[in-house]
């Protein structure tokens, strides 16, 4: 029955947003768009921080701070107020909630290995953010009600419960039909290198990570599950990433992989190594 309950909230938030774009709205609605964004976007924050324990390592948060507000100046949507919070979760996960949350687990740093490849991983959420839903008073609805019925989602999605709202989107996007949700990815995706060579970053970065999801002998498989159900890697989402890749203007251009930086900034939650 809950599963039943879980499934039939996300089916119904899926069929409201099967056509969604990213785009811009007309601008006598673009205060109120904002303006509830920031609402859902602040209740989902609450729930998250009832169910799970943040990080607060002031040097960890203000790498991950740093890196990722390096993307910031290239972003469209420069009405979100961007926040990135570190939870304390072995899961390796990312995602991002409506107003501009972006949310990284300690597993997550366990499994990357360099700050590109963290700078690719907050791309991608930074360049899913610029998406407007042109259904949002029809999704808002959607997302009051799974967040009144939260205590349903993580029985039935491990735990990951309100945490994953966009995800469980995505999810449900593949139980309508796969051509959306990887048409989202995708875009994500080619925002995300953008964003990286702007930055500074080698958009290697984000192939990189994706790449080692896909390995079954991974001592890390086990963790990456639920990023894997919301944020779906095959060989044809990293074919076009790659032919993104072989697009952009980096001839002649040197990156640092940031490795030092990386582990200087994140031992305290790597000492604890899968």
């Amino acid at each position: 029955m809950v599963l039943r309950q879980a499934i039939s909230l996300i089916l119904l938030l899926a069929l409201l947003t099967s056509c969604a774009r990213y785009h811009r709205p007309q601008s006598g609605v673009e205060v109120s768009y904002v303006s509830e964004e920031a609402e859902v976007g602040a209740q989902i924050h609450r729930h998250i921080l009832e169910r799970f324990d943040v990080n607060s390592n002031a040097n960890l948060n203000a790498y991950v701070r740093s890196v990722g507000e390096k993307m910031l100046p290239f972003t469209d949507r420069k009405d979100l107020n961007y926040r990135f919070v570190i939870l304390n979760d072995d899961r390796i996960y990312s995602t991002h909630v409506p107003g501009g949350y972006i949310y990284v687990t300690v597993g997550l740093f366990r499994f990357l290995t360099s700050e590109i490849e963290l700078a690719g991983i907050l791309a991608h959420e930074v360049g899913a953010l610029q998406y407007r839903d042109p259904n949002w008073s029809k999704t808002k609805k959607v997302f009051d009600q799974l967040l009144r019925t939260g205590h349903y989602i993580g029985p039935a999605f491990g735990g990951i419960g309100v945490l994953s709202l966009m995800g469980l989107y995505l999810v449900s996007q593949v139980l309508v039909g796969e051509a959306s949700i990887e048409k989202q990815l995708l875009k994500a995706d080619e925002i995300a290198l953008g964003y990286m060579v702007k930055s500074g970053y080698d958009p290697q970065g984000l192939i990189d990570p994706l790449r080692r999801m896909l390995d079954p002998t991974s001592k890390f498989r086990p963790y990456l599950y639920d990023y894997l159900q919301s944020h779906p890697v095959g060989p044809e989402r990293l074919a076009r990433i790659e032919e993104h890749f072989r697009e952009l203007p980096l001839e002649n251009t040197e990156f640092d992989s940031g490795r030092d930086a990386y582990w200087n900034a994140t031992h305290s939650v790597l000492s604890a190594r899968i």
